[in-house]
């Protein structure tokens, strides 16, 4: 097969060619190293460009078309930059990648491609080129496995400064190519067992057995792992998806012993993600609630001095585990504890607010089980609610950099539904930082206006407002006053509020509140966003919110980055 030939070595061509087995692997692993170290020279020269820039920087749209000076320079490199990083976060094929993430799988794949058959070619040795593939494949597994791991302190996390969900496209790409790999060494050796007459007689053997399983395996992680599937039920995903991950070790560690250094360090890197993850699990007492007439649960903890979680940031999100109501004490619990989690924004400001809020809508799976236990644990008669333990990991996501938004001319905040419960702390957290001047705008779609209580309280007239004014925000409700509340299909059967509740809050949210401007209808995004860039040279976005919402602002804010301006953007966002 192109050229190789099974040929027949004396001992010193077969320790030779065992040095190149152990050499290049290495080679393979250790040159993740050098993405790492173009990921710190980015961050250099993106501090440097931004040191320059910050420099008498004036307040004016004309900066771009300034002709003279250093100004001008790195001026161009910005926004060349930006516009570089957009054009590269765009899909190929809607839920088949962006284009960064093809090409930079490209560049990988091409790159080990190129480790499987350097020094293969003298002597045609076929099964050197066979054993190269499936050792280069085995060699990117720890770093396939450290790509997964869930925790503020990742080493790949803090080195690239990417959240573990930014990482987890990088982690999908890598596991296609270890599978395509895996599957051209399988591949070369039928191949070999068939032409060499030893097929009915290696079919056999241990070796080929476990090879044979950790292919399978390997096919069963990427076929779970197909968005498909994941939309489907994201829970089958998972459970599937890290059982197999952690069971695979087994028939790899069995097939042939050259490749077991490489699991060894699976080991080590599964055993520091159990740790880290440990570090970051906590038990607190909350209470649950549905929010009457919609089908929202609050989930309240109250903090005290001793808790960390105080000195989360605003935007960040935990994993609550789910909840029996009682404490997690038999190993069933444990592993419920560990395992049977959502991912939850953190809706409130912990250090100024002295508790954490959750706030989500009920669909089936774990949101379904949190409605009902809310239900179970309403005290008769009264509003309050059992208090009762929940397991928080985290927190997580790439809110934590956020920058500083004092540096902007404008600032656009965007919700759409129970998006706002990302948005609402950042928007208070700017308010509190700044004065009653700053250029703010914060824009909510919300199917029914009493899916919007959790963040606007009733207060008594005697009471401060909480925002100013002149920052009130404009709640745009989609959907007409009615029992008509919709809700998905997968949630069809959730218990609802009876119609005249339903009636009863939407007239009560309908009253006056501080800090909100009503409107009806949908927002007009691309308007707002023209009508905001176009009055400022430097513009924060931040979006959260069903993906049409997000694309539709991801759309808008591009053909400014075009025209050469000057915006940070971020989106959050959920659902698959």
């Amino acid at each position: 097969m192109f050229g190789y030939e099974f040929v027949t070595l004396d001992e010193d061509q077969k320790h030779a060619r065992r040095k190149l087995l152990e050499f290049y692997p290495v080679i393979a692993q250790w040159s993740a190293l050098a993405i790492l170290a173009l990921f710190q020279l980015f961050f250099f020269v993106s501090w440097l460009a931004k040191r320059g820039l910050d420099y008498e920087r004036p307040r004016s749209p004309s900066l771009i078309k300034r002709k003279d000076g250093k100004r001008t320079w790195l001026g161009s490199f910005q926004q060349t930059c930006e516009q570089a990083r957009w054009w590269l976060k765009k899909p190929v094929i809607r839920d088949w990648g962006t284009r960064a993430e093809w090409i930079a799988g490209a560049v990988w794949t091409f790159w080990l491609l190129s480790l499987c058959v350097v020094q293969t070619g003298d002597g045609l040795d076929y099964l050197h080129l066979t054993k190269r593939f499936g050792i280069i494949a085995a060699s990117q597994l720890p770093l396939h496995y450290l790509l997964a791991m869930r925790s503020p302190y990742s080493p790949v996390q803090l080195l690239t400064r990417m959240s573990h969900e930014e990482l987890k496209a990088a982690h999908m790409v890598l596991g296609r190519i270890v599978f395509f790999l895996f599957v051209l060494h399988g591949i070369f050796y039928m191949n070999y067992f068939v032409l060499s007459g030893f097929l009915a007689k290696r079919i056999k053997d241990k070796d080929v057995i476990f090879g044979i399983t950790a292919l399978v395996s390997f096919w069963a992680l990427n076929t779970t792992a197909l968005g498909r599937l994941r939309s489907w039920n994201y829970r089958v995903f998972y459970v599937s998806h890290v059982a197999i991950a952690t069971l695979i070790v087994v028939p790899l560690f069995l097939h042939v012993t050259h490749i077991r250094l490489y699991v060894y360090e699976i080991f080590v890197v599964y055993a520091v993600h159990v740790v880290l993850r440990s570090l970051s699990l906590d038990v607190y007492s909350g209470s649950i609630s549905v929010l009457p007439g919609t089908n929202l649960i609050r989930i309240r903890i109250p903090l005290t001095g001793k808790h960390s979680a105080l000195k989360w940031k605003p935007g960040q999100h935990v994993y609550l585990s789910r909840p029996s109501g009682k404490s997690y004490s038999t190993l069933y619990d444990q592993f419920v504890l560990r395992n049977k989690t959502n991912p939850f924004t953190i809706a409130s400001i912990p250090s100024k607010d002295q508790e954490l809020v959750l706030v989500a809508r009920t669909l089936n799976g774990n949101t379904k089980h949190l409605a009902q236990l809310a239900r179970s644990l309403t005290m008769a008669g009264s509003d309050d609610v059992a208090t009762i333990p929940l397991g928080l990991e985290g927190p997580y996501g790439a809110s934590a950099r956020l920058p500083d938004f004092a540096r902007f001319d404008k600032i656009l905040l965007i919700a759409g539904g129970v998006g706002a419960t990302f948005v609402m702390p950042i928007y208070r957290s700017i308010l509190e930082a700044g004065d009653s001047s700053h250029p703010l705008r914060f824009i909510w779609a919300t199917r029914k206006l009493s899916e919007t209580q959790w963040a606007f309280p009733m207060v008594d007239d005697d009471e401060p407002a909480m925002e100013s004014p002149t920052h009130a925000v404009e709640v745009f409700v989609t959907q007409p006053v009615g029992p008509d509340l919709q809700v998905s299909e997968a949630a069809e059967d959730v218990e609802l509020a009876e119609d005249d509740q339903l009636l009863s809050m939407e007239e009560q949210m309908e009253k006056p509140r501080r800090g909100v401007l009503l409107r009806a209808g949908r927002p007009q995004i691309r308007a707002i966003i023209d009508e905001e860039c176009s009055k400022a040279s430097k513009v924060a976005v931040i979006a959260c919110g069903p993906k049409a919402i997000t694309t539709t602002v991801s759309d808008s804010v591009e053909r400014w980055v075009s025209r050469g301006l000057d915006v940070y953007w971020h989106d959050e966002t959920f659902g698959w």
